[in-house]
């Protein structure tokens, strides 16, 4: 998956094309059929400098989603200021994250989160927040509350003034394809 969302980027920025998915040689594949979410990362000496997914299916399968969410890294103002053009990927990192259907769950206390193989996605409506911190994508927090408070912190959110009827919170698997 991170040597499709390379390809999608190269030929995006050198050639101005999107490729299909029968460009890109999937056509048929398990990927063409599945509905995953898909979340993509990119790192430039060891710091993100773009990263794009959703927490909810937007496009008919999984491989729709790999397009998207690599083309919008592109538009991260991160990216802007660490790729100034074309030949420079070569120096970036890809991490593509894909979470199946099954690899989503609701929990009712971060103390639920196994953080040795789940990240968490906090939802707030009331709170008008979201935010996403995927799977063994930091070593900086061990316990679902160390994670808790990353993601309150990244959404501009007190964890203190947080109530349960505030939030819903996932626990989510992903597989990861990097190479990194």
């Amino acid at each position: 998956m991170h040597k499709i969302a390379r390809r999608i980027m190269e030929t995006y920025l050198k050639e101005k094309k999107i490729l299909t998915i029968e460009e890109l040689g999937l056509a048929g594949s398990e990927h063409e059929k599945s509905k995953n979410l898909i979340f993509v990362t990119l790192y430039k000496n060891g710091s993100i400098i773009a990263s794009s997914g959703r927490i909810h299916l937007k496009k008919p399968n999984t491989l729709f989603e790999l397009i998207e969410n690599t083309l919008f890294c592109l538009r991260d103002t991160r990216f802007a200021e660490a790729v100034k053009n074309p030949d420079e990927l070569a120096n970036i990192q890809i991490r593509v994250d894909m979470i199946r259907p099954e690899g989503r769950r609701i929990i009712a206390n971060v103390s639920e989160l196994d953080t040795k193989r789940e990240g968490l996605i906090l939802l707030s409506q009331t709170r008008n927040a979201l935010w996403v911190l995927l799977p063994n994508i930091t070593n900086v927090a061990s316990s679902g509350a160390e994670y808790f408070q990353i993601v309150c912190k990244k959404a501009g959110l007190d964890p203190a003034e947080l109530k349960n009827e505030d939030m819903v919170l996932y626990a989510i698997e992903s597989e990861k394809f990097s190479d990194m």
